[in-house]
């Protein structure tokens, strides 16, 4: 990749390839099975491709991400309405967002947020990504990282395998917008406990694409008990990669990239279900409903959340 990039890397093979503009994982590479490096995520061979992609790959986005029901919310007793980018809704802080600008050292202007991302490959096979942010004045906050995970190269995620111990989901509507309620995920295909299973086995007839745009709740009893426990496993069978994560936000939003198209690395056709993007974050639409967590920063708060990625070969 060309000058801009940065790249860190540990001794075992596990390589990350980061870009100042959104913040973004744009590259992330693993040996497979037959010691052949892989690389794991979507992305772009130019700067200009990721500063012209519209569909947040690899990026940080916020200051709120995921959806703000009816480009709505209410903020301190006054009303706040955006202008609407997902349908009737309003997706990962707009075309201004964080994902969509140069991260670097600038002037700390007053009435400002004052962000750091933080990413970290380690000798334990890990990629861990730190959220930091502080505030002047009251606001909202609530991050994530964007990228789109294929393990094996394949043309679909379909026969990707996943696993999350998540005993809840939240209830979407018609446009995937959160209606507030939280369900159980026994007998629905959100549920991918008990072992996990392929992706192409939460729902839909065989051929249809996957429409998961979901978040899942971590169990309640979490975080996990022991240090290979994890909150989510995805790995694949092809290439005998697994990637865990743990994480300290209370949900992970599973995106099975049915709307994507587009042209990535090497030219290659991004075309739907190419990718899963995994979203560990805040409930989508928080802002919204008083059940859901408070995703305010004030002055004197330090807002510190943490996403752990674990990289092994699948036994």
């Amino acid at each position: 990749m060309a000058s801009g990039f940065i790249e860190i890397a540990n001794k075992q093979g596990l390589s990350a390839t980061l870009l100042p503009f959104g913040a973004t994982l744009a590259k992330l590479t693993f040996p497979d099975k037959d010691g052949k490096n892989q690389d794991l995520v979507l992305g772009f061979d130019t700067i200009d491709e990721f500063e012209a992609d519209t569909a947040s790959i690899g990026k940080t986005v916020g200051r709120v991400a995921n959806r703000i029901r009816n480009s709505k919310l209410t903020f301190d007793g006054k009303e706040y309405s955006m202008t609407p980018n997902n349908g009737p809704h309003y997706l990962h802080g707009g075309p201004n967002g964080l994902g969509y600008r140069k991260w670097e050292v600038v002037r700390h202007a007053p009435q400002s947020v004052s962000f750091s991302v933080t990413y970290t490959v380690n000798d334990r096979n890990q990629l861990i990504i730190e959220h930091h942010a502080t505030c002047e004045t009251a606001g909202l906050l609530a991050l994530t990282n964007h990228a789109y995970w294929n393990l094996d190269g394949s043309e679909n995620v379909a026969e990707h395998f996943l696993e999350m111990s998540s005993e809840e989901y939240v209830e979407v509507d018609d446009t995937f917008c959160p209606t507030g309620a939280i369900r159980p995920v026994n007998n629905t295909r959100f549920d991918f406990r008990a072992g996990g299973k392929q992706l192409k086995e939460s729902g839909g007839a065989p051929g249809e694409l996957l429409d998961l745009d979901n978040d899942l709740v971590i169990a309640k009893k979490e975080p996990p008990s022991t240090p290979t426990s994890s909150h989510l496993r995805f790995w694949s069978q092809k290439s005998g990669i697994e990637m865990s994560i743990t994480t300290s936000y209370p949900v992970i939003h599973l995106y099975a990239s049915k709307f994507l198209e587009c042209r990535g690395k090497n030219g290659e056709h991004y075309k739907p279900n190419k990718a899963l993007a995994i979203e560990p974050q805040f409930h989508s639409a928080a802002p919204n409903f008083e059940n859901f967590p408070d995703v305010s920063l004030r002055p004197g708060q330090h807002y510190c959340q943490e996403i752990v990625y674990t990289f092994s070969r699948v036994n």
